[in-house]
């Protein structure tokens, strides 16, 4: 796989993070309307920074992540394959 292809997976992933957080950030103004945008991503990144003790603490949060992850391994080295072939 070419650097560029590489590179260029790793934006999308990226691009994807950020959309998932700016829906994350909607999330939180529905539960407390009265937040403005600024404390909005506040709260956000309270929980994010409290996002891997949360999945210590709980082992079916933790094996849904890593049930994911190997998903997206899955994923990706059949896509790694296609385009080496």
């Amino acid at each position: 796989m070419t650097k560029r292809k590489i590179l260029s997976r790793v934006v999308d992933a990226k691009i994807l993070a950020i959309y998932e957080l700016d829906q994350f950030i909607d999330y939180i103004h529905t539960v407390d309307p009265e937040l403005n945008l600024n404390q909005s991503i506040a709260v956000a990144a309270v929980a994010l920074h409290n996002l891997p003790e949360l999945f210590q603490r709980n082992p079916l949060l933790m094996e849904h992540l890593t049930e994911t992850a190997a998903t997206i391994k899955r994923q990706g080295h059949r896509n790694t394959q296609r385009s080496t072939n």
